[in-house]
């Protein structure tokens, strides 16, 4: 085993982080805690959000707890207040409050090279995305939308091989994908 021993190399996850929490969001966060358990790869390391209110992160820990179409989550939740923090079956869930994209720094979290997936539908263009990209920690950016102008749509099993190193990718629409997840 001498041989074999130290040839294994580890790649560390990819950083994962959330920007915005809402349907999207908080099922993007479902599938990327499942995903972290079962594959590695990546893991979700932070939401940013604007804060609503004073009891924000428990209201935001109770929607992904429960969800009216999805369901229960399938494991445990717990919140650390003090340091807004989402424990998710073990997977720590930094709560970022912000309410610019390029004011934050991730890197202050020991966030690095993060893919942010943008699921506030706010900005949808290359101008508005590279917000993201001006904020330290990000490498990528992906829009959970069809985006405007010049951008990349992705359609998984279509047209994925073809993403490159472009920074900023788009999804095309619901329909498109289920299209496209039909003709694979």
């Amino acid at each position: 085993l001498a041989e074999v021993v130290g040839t294994r190399t580890e790649t560390e996850p990819t950083d994962v982080v959330l920007y915005g929490f809402g349907r999207i969001g908080r099922l993007l966060a479902r599938i990327l805690i499942a995903r972290e358990a079962t594959y590695g790869g990546v893991r979700l390391r932070a939401v940013v959000v604007r804060k609503n209110s004073d009891n924000d992160l428990i209201k935001r820990a109770s929607l992904l707890r429960r969800d009216s179409v999805h369901g229960a989550f399938d494991g445990t939740i717990t919140v650390d207040e003090e340091n807004n923090v989402i424990w998710a079956n073990g997977t720590k869930i930094q709560v970022i409050y912000s309410n610019s994209p390029s004011e934050v720094d991730y890197t202050a979290y020991g966030i690095n090279d993060a893919i942010v997936v943008d699921n506030t539908g706010r900005w949808r263009d290359r101008e508005g995305l590279s917000n993201h990209l001006a904020a330290k920690g990000v490498s990528r950016v992906v829009l959970t939308a069809p985006g405007k102008g010049d951008l990349p749509n992705v359609v998984y099993g279509i047209n994925h091989d073809q993403i490159d190193d472009e920074p900023i990718v788009t999804a095309a629409s619901c329909t498109t994908n289920e299209i496209g997840r039909a003709h694979v």
